[in-house]
């Protein structure tokens, strides 16, 4: 796929400008790992971009062999990272700080001079790059199939008529008269009752009311605080009618009567009522006067029940129109040239 612009990030452009640092003459490149515990790698390059604006701030650290002109070395390594950022990544360089920060002998024994560093090339020619632009191809679409017709039959075809049979008719019962029942000779004719004789009441005593006690103060538990009560609202359920049933025919059979045979009386048999248990005196306990008793009534506190929320009605959302997006026709590819910048840093004008 073919696009208009490009994206640079940051660790490229470090590269650049730490490959840049290098080509310096007097400029070393340190390991970490052969430096010792505490050792630090150098050249490092710290890069902060301006997408935007097309600018790109860069803070470096060098080490530079000793003896050496190290304020030509600065001034070089500047010139040199400022040109192959420009020629290589296009970009504008705003700011560029050099830090020397480690210095060591050659171990050659040799010495960086300034004429060394003074015919120093800052600038760097790219290789150019062609670009041949990409074929356009058109696509190609299969001819359309004939679509198979759809034979609907709809249901109503296969519904098929229901007859109902007619109501039955409801046979009228009907009821044989009431049989005569007999009501009288049953019972034999009363006899005479027997005279009872009841003894006369003894006298009645009288219980002695004890004298009442003193009250003892009750100590009432203070009250406890009322817990909130929760009420929640109970939908309210509407009753459904059951369905009709059809009434079934009802008949009744007739019932034979039993006659019914009262058996004789016997006599009654004569019943003696003894006398009376008498009463025996009963001595009670002095009553104990009953003690005051006062009792705080707590106020009550009104709860107040919501009334229940009324449902409301919630219509479902209306559907999204779907935006069906259009692709741009493809254009060829144009050609670029890169032209490189050529700066030269002279310290001794």
């Amino acid at each position: 796929m073919d696009t208009s612009f490009y994206h640079i990030s940051e660790k490229a452009v470090e590269r650049v400008a730490n490959a840049a640092v290098l080509t310096v003459p007097g400029v070393r490149a340190l390991d970490a790992k052969l430096a010792g515990l505490a050792g630090r790698s150098f050249p490092r390059v710290d890069v902060h971009l301006d997408r935007a604006l097309g600018i790109a701030a860069i803070e470096t650290e060098i080490a530079t062999t000793y003896p050496a002109p190290v304020a030509a070395i600065t001034d070089a390594v500047r010139a040199t990272i400022i040109a192959h950022v420009r020629t290589l990544c296009g970009l504008d360089v705003s700011k560029v700080k050099v830090t020397v920060a480690n210095v060591e002998a050659d171990a050659d024994g040799g010495r960086v001079t300034w004429d060394e560093v003074t015919h120093h090339y800052a600038a760097v020619q790219p290789t150019p790059i062609r670009i041949s632009p990409s074929e356009v191809t058109s696509p190609v679409t299969k001819e359309r199939v004939p679509l198979t017709p759809i034979e609907a039959r709809s249901l109503l075809e296969d519904l098929r008529d229901v007859t109902v049979p007619a109501p039955p008719e409801v046979e009228h019962v009907e009821v044989p008269e009431a049989p005569s029942v007999q009501t009288n000779g049953f019972v034999a004719d009363p006899q005479p009752l027997a005279e009872i004789s009841v003894p006369a009441p003894g006298p009645v005593r009288v219980p002695m009311t004890p004298e009442p006690r003193p009250l003892r103060v009750v100590a009432i538990p203070p009250q406890r605080d009322v817990m909130p009560i929760s009420v929640r609202p109970t939908p309210v359920r509407s009753p459904r009618t059951p369905a009709p049933v059809d009434i079934a025919s009802v008949f009744a059979e007739p019932i034979t009567i039993t006659p019914v045979y009262a058996a004789p009386a016997h006599p009654l048999k004569p019943v003696d009522i003894h006398s009376a248990m008498r009463l025996e005196p009963v001595s009670l306990p002095a009553r104990a006067p009953l003690k005051e008793i006062l009792v705080e009534r707590q106020p009550l506190i009104p709860v107040a029940v919501p009334p229940a929320q009324r449902l409301r009605p919630v219509a479902p959302p209306r559907p999204t129109p779907v935006h069906h997006p259009t692709a741009p026709a493809p254009a060829p590819l144009k050609q670029i040239t890169i032209e490189p910048v050529e700066k030269y840093y002279d310290r001794t004008s």
